[in-house]
């Protein structure tokens, strides 16, 4: 049992997301659907900004945009309601 948390541990969401019995598609930010949303909220258009809005730091919201990882879907809703939108709107699944 420890060995299979430890590989766990070491394991990245790709192989996580890639394993069998798990759906392999994952969900990308429209980046440019939530720059446009966050423009409207945000009076400076930093990643700073953008971050603090979300309660998250500007690097998960940097590889968030950069498609480096996925948003939790606690994170994606919060997103979504912090941008007066939906889930729907401001990601997409990705292939």
């Amino acid at each position: 049992m420890a060995t299979l948390s430890v590989a766990l541990m070491k394991a990245t969401p790709q192989r996580i997301a890639a394993s069998p019995g798990r759906d392999a598609r994952t969900t990308r930010l429209r980046v440019d659907v939530y720059d446009a949303l966050a423009a409207a909220k945000v009076q400076r258009k930093k990643v700073v900004d953008l971050a603090a809005i979300h309660g998250i730091s500007r690097q998960h919201l940097f590889d968030i945009r950069s498609g480096r990882c996925g948003a939790s879907l606690g994170l994606a809703l919060r997103m979504a309601s912090d941008l007066d939108t939906t889930v729907e709107v401001l990601f997409e699944r990705a292939a």
